[in-house]
């Protein structure tokens, strides 16, 4: 149903990714954009299942150009 359509998952709040999770069941490709940090953040697998991820420091300009390279 979504096929060719590409998301950045931003969220870290569980509507955010229940929500992505969802996109990705109806064919959308979801790319997980997780933030490099000290802490260690535990995401449950269910909710990430079927999706792509990448960590990157979203307060570096590499990090942010990455994101914008994604988003064309």
């Amino acid at each position: 149903m979504l096929s060719g359509i590409k998301v950045l998952d931003l969220t870290n709040v569980l509507a955010g990714p229940f929500c992505c999770h969802q996109l990705a069941h109806m064919g959308a490709e979801v790319i997980r954009v997780d933030r490099i940090s000290k802490r260690k953040d535990r995401i449950k697998d269910v909710l990430t299942r079927g999706r792509k991820s990448i960590a990157l420091d979203l307060k570096s300009n590499d990090g942010k150009e990455v994101v914008l390279q994604r988003c064309e």
